[in-house]
């Protein structure tokens, strides 16, 4: 610039003397012209909740079970990266088949739908539409609700062309992974945590359910409540087992024979907490690590850089000892499992037990169920099923309520032709059941099973004015 070219005021280098009163009156144009600013930022986080003209906005992950391939290169293309060995500690989990059904391209089909019904929904979606869809189900007044609608994976169906991709499982990997410059990559929880969800629709399919479980299934976690317990017993300050066996939890899953759903959930436990499971003489099974789980997402709960050095030595008193009687919950993760967020999530609840993910998870099935007598679908095993109890990782790496559900078991012939003739109805029995947890619907009455009907109470999740528990989950 030019020697003797005046700067424009709020460049000018001259030092000015100031008049009386001058300093006063900057100070207080700068405080109005903060508070407008705050202001702003204020009110435009709040449109950004309410939506256009105050309706309010709701965030729903879809979640297509599987995707990826097991392949035999666990090295390169396994899943459960371990940041403590440098590996990957599992095979990719390819899910279920028979013959030519594959789990992975039903619930992909079946999520897909759903988000095209939920686009209708969405901020300029034609609501009018959804409308004439609900009113197959109520004959009461369905208010505008906007929602937002991400899947947490691609379409895994072009097999052939995946299988060429230098990583098939990139895409559709559970956990955080290494990218070949040594950077870290976000698996699928990670991506649904960026998309702060107030809603996790989870979908799977199993080959076989046996017996007990014939249905829809909801997949629940119990609360931490329920797991200390669990420790105590493990560590030998408690020896009843009949806060056990007088629970709504006492169904434990079995993951195989030889042992007993009690012992299966004292292993669960073991695993929950220092993330080894017991072998079946109760002993820690050191050979079976299964990963810091809470480190191995990219969240607000994963601990600070320079956490594997110290995780390695497994020191006592600590949330990474080795043994049960030295370990400690201590830290990020474990403070949030004693939040009341987490007790409104996974404990009491509409279902009597397992909290607003339960409830989600069922009041799904049963608009699912709904959907299918309407469609004059019906058939003995097509009803609600007893519930899966495990500590399953994704409901527990995410704030969002968790509708985990299994939607059938491909061994029956009922459930075989649901999945190839009637996706349409599953999906729309789903869309339908996701927006009554968000606004509440009185369904029509009909014959069976009825959906309750009623909204989730997500107020209860506010940390303040304009933050939930939804929001905090991202770093």
């Amino acid at each position: 610039m030019k020697r003797g070219k005046k700067f424009p005021l709020f460049l000018s280098r001259r030092r000015t003397k100031a008049r009386p009163g001058m300093h006063a009156a900057m100070k207080k144009r700068i405080f109005v012209v903060a508070a407008v600013a705050y202001t702003a930022i204020v009110i435009g986080i709040a449109l950004s909740r309410l939506g256009n003209f105050g309706i309010p906005v709701y965030r729903v992950m879809l979640d297509p079970g599987h995707g990826g391939f097991r392949l035999s290169e666990t090295d390169t293309h396994g899943d459960r990266y371990d940041r403590l060995s440098g590996e990957y500690l599992e095979h990719y989990r390819e899910g279920a088949a028979e013959g030519n059904l594959e789990e992975h391209a039903i619930v992909y089909a079946v999520a897909e739908k759903v988000r095209d019904l939920l686009a209708l929904c969405g901020p300029h979606g034609d609501f009018s539409s959804f409308r004439a869809i609900l009113a197959r189900y109520t004959d009461a007044e369905t208010p505008r609700i906007i929602i937002e609608t991400g899947m947490s994976r691609p379409d895994s169906r072009n097999r052939d062309e995946l299988r060429k991709l230098p990583d098939p499982n990139a895409a559709f990997r559970e956990f955080d992974y290494p990218a070949p410059d040594g950077s870290t990559r976000p698996g699928r929880i990670s991506r649904i945590n960026q998309f702060k969800p107030h809603l996790v629709v989870s979908l799977h399919t199993d080959r076989y359910g046996g017996q007990f479980y014939m249905g829809m299934n909801p997949v629940i976690v119990p609360p931490p409540s329920f797991l200390r317990q669990g420790l105590a017993v493990l560590k030998g300050e408690q020896k009843s087992n009949k806060f056990f066996v007088n629970s709504k939890y006492k169904d434990w899953l079995v993951e195989s024979a030889g042992r007993t759903g009690y012992e299966w959930f004292l292993s669960d436990t073991s695993l929950y907490y220092t993330c080894f499971p017991l072998k079946a003489d109760k002993s820690v099974n050191k050979e079976a690590f299964r990963g810091y789980r809470y480190n191995m997402v990219t969240w607000a709960y994963a601990d600070d850089e320079g956490w594997v050095e110290t995780a390695k030595k497994h020191p006592a008193n600590t949330r990474y000892a080795d043994t049960l009687e030295k370990f400690v919950p201590e830290g990020k993760f474990w403070e949030r499992e004693q939040s009341r967020f987490e007790d409104y999530r996974r404990d009491d609840g509409e279902e009597g037990h397992g909290g607003d993910n339960h409830f989600a998870s069922a009041e799904i099935i049963r608009y699912m169920m709904y959907a299918l007598r309407a469609g004059k679908i019906e058939h003995p095993d097509q009803k609600p099923g007893r519930p899966f109890y495990s500590v399953w990782q994704l409901p527990l790496s995410v704030n969002a309520i968790s509708a985990y559900i299994e939607l059938g078991y491909l061994l029956s012939p009922h459930y075989r032709m649901l999945f190839t003739e009637k996706v349409d109805v599953l999906a729309e029995g789903i869309a339908v059941g996701i927006y009554s947890l968000f606004a509440g619907l009185t369904p029509r009455p009909q014959e069976g099973v009825m959906p309750r009907g009623k909204s989730i109470d997500l107020k209860k999740y506010s940390i303040s004015k304009y933050s939930s528990y939804f929001d905090i989950v991202a770093p």
